[in-house]
């Protein structure tokens, strides 16, 4: 029976052919279940760990990693093209299954002390058909030493800094027990990585997910929810709140913005009919990838999201990174937790006594 070191042994990264891993976010009581009908039962093959199964397509074998049955870890040496085309279809098709949302700043630093050596940035403003704009569109590709410093430049300019969004990083890795890799991931959390230690990029795959689901999961801490007294006493109290976005920039046709972002379209597959007043506006929406409720009002530059008790984080994380790429890459949290979430910063470990 096949266990994880089978698993790292055939899928020892080399210098030309890149072992790719895609992080998809799963909504099961039963991870199991949902994974036979993803890839089929009879293709589904169990291994030594209870957590890691192997599925085996027309186009070659998924090991798929549900220790965190959240975020499943599928690794292949698949081209990425095949298992990209299977996994998106899967994912398209099912209200259970989401891809990770990587903020910007997320694939900046995917290691500690360590800077990109080749980034890929888009942005796009075009959906929202604005004209009286410094940057309707920025796409750089970028390679060397210092492949961030020119797009830190530009942020560091008021008029362009809302066009600095990443698509995707790569960056050379160095440790002296775990070798040396080059690692890169792109915004949905697909990674591909060269060099000589299949466990590195274990190690790598997993601080990404990790700062990700701190975000994902201080976005659900925000959820608005009711306790009562009971029954005798009557009353409950109320917690929770709602999720602050503010913008670097302003939103010059308020009318325009939502309805464009309430279309049901890609990239965001938000519904609503959007009530709009003097200078704001609010929409009770239906989010169409998990087919849950969100409302949200929005302002000349900010906008609240409310969660209800029990609605996914990741629907915000996906919201936020899309906006990133289409409209504003500097917007940032009021709430000074959910903001250091949202760049990457880990939340500090407490102190020992």
């Amino acid at each position: 029976m096949m266990t994880r070191a089978d698993m790292a042994d055939q899928l020892q990264p080399g210098s030309s052919t890149p072992i790719k891993t895609f992080v998809i976010e799963a909504h099961a009581e039963d991870p199991l279940r949902l994974l036979e009908e993803v890839v089929g039962r009879s293709n589904l093959e169990v291994t030594a760990d209870a957590y890691l199964y192997r599925a085996h397509l027309d186009g070659g074998v998924l090991w798929v990693d549900q220790l965190d049955g959240r975020f499943w870890s599928i690794h292949t040496d698949m081209s990425t093209k095949q298992a990209h085309t299977f996994l998106r279809k899967e994912v398209e098709n099912r209200r259970e299954l989401d891809w990770m949302w990587l903020p910007s700043e997320h694939l900046r630093k995917i290691w500690p002390n360590t800077r990109p050596q080749r980034v890929v940035t888009t942005f796009d403003a075009s959906h929202f058909q604005e004209e009286d704009v410094p940057a309707k569109d920025l796409k750089v590709h970028l390679s060397g030493r210092g492949a961030t410093q020119l797009l830190d430049y530009i942020a560091g300019n008021v008029d362009y800094r809302y066009s600095v969004s990443f698509q995707s990083s790569q960056s050379v890795l160095v440790d002296p027990d775990l070798g040396s890799i080059v690692e890169g991931v792109n915004r949905q959390g697909r990674f591909a990585v060269h060099g000589d230690s299949f466990d590195f990029h274990l190690q790598v795959v997993q601080a990404v997910v990790r700062r990700y689901k701190n975000l994902v999961q201080l976005c659900e801490a925000r959820a608005i929810d009711y306790a009562s007294f009971g029954e005798a006493d009557g009353g409950g109290t109320m917690s929770g709140g709602a999720i602050l976005v503010r913008f670097s920039r302003t939103i010059t046709d308020l009318s325009a913005f939502v309805a464009e972002l309430f279309s049901a379209r890609t990239p965001y597959r938000l519904w609503g009919v959007p009530r709009l007043y003097d200078e704001h506006a609010e929409v009770d929406a239906v989010d169409l990838h998990v087919g849950q409720s969100i409302r949200m009002d929005f302002g000349a530059d900010w906008l609240r999201v409310y969660l209800d008790k029990g609605s996914c984080g990741n629907t915000v994380a996906r919201l936020v990174c899309n906006l990133q790429h289409t409209f504003d890459g500097a917007l940032s949290f009021a709430d000074p937790v959910l903001d250091a979430a949202l760049r990457g910063i880990s939340p500090a470990l407490p102190r020992r006594p």
